[in-house]
Formats: C-alpha cells, structure tokens, sequence
C-alpha cells in the first residue's frame, strides 16, 4: 500500500463524488420538468386524452439507480481509502534526508520531499477532508512533500513516525464509523 495507490483512489472518489452531484442536478431539474408535465397530464386527463410520461418515470429510475451505485462505490472507495492509511504496510515515499523549509515561515520547519518528484494533489484534497487542513500534530501533508515542525533531521523523524502513528490510530476510529454505517 502506497501513496500513489491512495492518490490515485482519491481521483476515483472525488470523479465519482463529481458525477453524484451531477447527477442529482440532472434528478433535479427532470423533477421540476416532471411538475411541469404535471399540468398537462392534467389538461389532457380533462379533454380526454392520454398523456404517457413513461419515459420520465425510467429515467428518474435510472438516475436514482446510477447514483445509489455511485454512492455505494465511495463508500466503499473511501473505506479502502482509509483502511490504506492506516495500514501497517503503508508506505510514503519520501526522501531519507530532509530540506529547510524555504517559504519563511520562521525557523523550526523541515520538509520531507516525495521521492521523483511525485505529488499526490488528490490524496491531499481527499485526507484534508477526513483531517482538516491534513495536520496531524507537527506534520503536514503537502502535494509535493509533507512538511514538519522540528530543529533537525533526528526530531524530525521522530515527529514524523509519531504523526503517522497518530494519524493511524484518528482514522482507525473513522473507519469504525463507516463499518458501521452498514
């Protein structure tokens, strides 16, 4: 298990995510067509004519079918997702050595960079909302790196091992919580 699976199952979630919203819009507006039908049904009941609106119906139908699916798979994406983090088998592909961080945010602040130049835009998005801002006590999980507040490279992995096993024992408990939405 490594961050580039994470990152990569947090594209998944947040497409899938998109499409939900997507489609609940599209639910939406077919809904407010479906009242507008409503009068004409009407109309038409009264004059004597049938007004067939099958087709709306199927694909109301099919839309609630298609997010139901959808909301399903981010369960269980976010599940994996989750269940990856914290993972003893995880591994964050970071450089061994640290950098001083370069963006003048005062003394104290070390950087570990993702090895190759690797970002991870998506699994940062999708661990800032399971934990805000993607804190967890002195480390800071970063698209490029994951930033720490230590004096040296000792403290800093220190710190590090520490946050990661902090950050394990907060989502194993939120994992608990999905599992038992079920």
């Amino acid at each position: 298990m490594d961050l580039y699976y994470l990152d990569q199952l947090a594209s998944k979630i947040k497409t899938n995510r998109d499409r939900i919203a997507r489609l609940r819009q599209e639910l939406a507006e077919l809904d407010s067509r479906m009242r507008d039908k409503a009068m004409e049904m009407e109309f038409a009941r009264i004059i004597g004519y049938e007004y067939d609106d099958e087709d709306a119906e199927s694909m109301r139908a099919r839309l609630n079918s298609e997010i139901d699916a959808l909301e399903e798979a981010v369960k269980n994406d976010m599940e994996a997702f989750i269940n990856g983090l914290i993972s003893q088998d995880l591994v964050i592909p970071i450089e061994p050595r640290p950098v001083e961080d370069g963006s003048g945010r005062g003394r104290g602040r070390l950087v570990y960079r993702y090895r190759d130049g690797a970002t991870f835009t998506n699994f940062v998005a999708m661990l800032s909302t399971l934990l805000p801002k993607a804190n967890i006590r002195d480390l800071s999980f970063m698209q490029d790196g994951i930033a720490i507040d230590a004096k040296d490279e000792r403290e800093a992995k220190y710190k590090f091992v520490n946050s990661i096993r902090e950050m394990q024992r907060i989502l194993g408990r939120k994992v608990s919580v999905i599992a038992s939405l079920q």
